[in-house]
């Protein structure tokens, strides 16, 4: 990897927890549960040569606190694809806490 193929790869990453951030700070606060390659659309744009767009929020949930508080099931036994899993989330499926 070159030294602009890396700035592109740090900007799109930098774009990414972007669009995480404004899911995870909205209100309420949304969890996509499925971030992955597959998942990220980059389309091109006239006034920066590119766009980023988060897709497919068919495992996503809405976190809102009032509601998360009152019921037994906190999420759906979905995850996402094994290979981006979070680790701490496979440790739980997995009974390893």
């Amino acid at each position: 990897m070159d030294c602009v193929e890396y700035f592109i790869s740090c900007e799109i990453f930098k774009e990414i927890l972007e669009c995480v951030q404004y899911l995870h700070e909205s209100k309420p606060q949304i969890i996509h549960r499925d971030l992955k390659p597959e998942n990220i659309l980059i389309v091109k744009n006239v006034r920066n040569g590119r766009f980023l767009k988060l897709c497919d929020f068919g495992l996503a949930t809405v976190h809102d606190k009032r509601i998360h508080d009152r019921t037994s099931q906190k999420h759906t036994p979905d995850i996402g694809d094994y290979r981006y899993v979070a680790l701490e989330i496979l440790a739980i499926i997995h009974g390893n806490k």
